[in-house]
């Protein structure tokens, strides 16, 4: 099954094109620019080096959040119309878990970080179970540098940061949980759409696909707007 993939759930956003269990392309956008003025055109490129025209995309798996509101409104908005346009099932994929699997190599536990704006990080946290798969062991969740400090220190081994949320924090979550503690580097820091496509795969490939309907973004929070009408968090 060929599968587009779309995480636009970070400045730093990415898309990709798998074949099965084999990735044909893969692109890892930098910050500048806004996921609208790039996204449609990352598309195009990488079905023209994978020499693939749009009909020949079989499904979509979109990240859904948690993630900036607008970056994930612009994903699943484009994801949608794809999906409408050419009658294909859609999957949405937890941000966080998807960058979980930056860290499978990682014989630990992974926590995924994702900047959530104004002092707070969305937070979740995958062990490598005796399978190889990823067995979360901390709930999605949005919090403070150090309340998210005070909820990792609750987990047994070593553990790996990976996400936007590990650049903004990752010092002061370092210094908190000690030693056992690590930075990834480079793009395992990064979302990668492939992952979306990995984690989406076998439910599509079952006809488990969600409703194109609808599926919405995971806020996990209420928006600035909604903070500040209802005048609390």
């Amino acid at each position: 099954m060929r599968i587009l993939s779309i995480d636009t759930s970070t400045p730093a956003g990415s898309v990709a094109i798998s074949d099965g269990d084999r990735l044909l392309a893969q692109e890892q956008q930098g910050v500048a620019g806004t996921h609208a003025d790039r996204l449609l055109a990352s598309v195009d490129h990488l079905l023209h080096i994978c020499g693939l025209e749009q009909e020949d995309i079989e499904a979509v798996a979109v990240a859904i959040g948690p993630g900036s509101f607008t970056g994930l409104r612009i994903g699943l908005a484009t994801a949608k119309g794809f999906c409408l346009a050419r009658g294909l099932p859609v999957a949405g994929v937890s941000s966080l878990a998807s960058l979980a699997l930056n860290g499978r190599e990682f014989s630990g536990t992974v926590v995924s970080l994702i900047d959530a704006r104004r002092g707070e990080i969305y937070a979740a946290a995958w062990s490598a179970s005796a399978r190889g798969k990823m067995r979360p062991v901390m709930k999605e969740c949005v919090a403070a540098p150090a309340a998210v400090a005070a909820m990792l220190k609750k987990l047994k081994g070593e553990l790996l940061l990976v996400g936007d949320g590990a650049i903004e924090y990752g010092a002061a979550l370092l210094k908190s949980i000690g030693k056992r503690a690590r930075m990834a580097y480079g793009t395992q820091l990064l979302p990668q759409a492939a992952n979306l496509a990995e984690l989406a795969r076998p439910r599509l490939e079952n006809g488990r696909c969600d409703d194109l309907a609808s599926l919405v973004p995971n806020y996990v929070r209420r928006s600035d707007a909604e903070i500040g009408f209802m005048g609390k968090k």
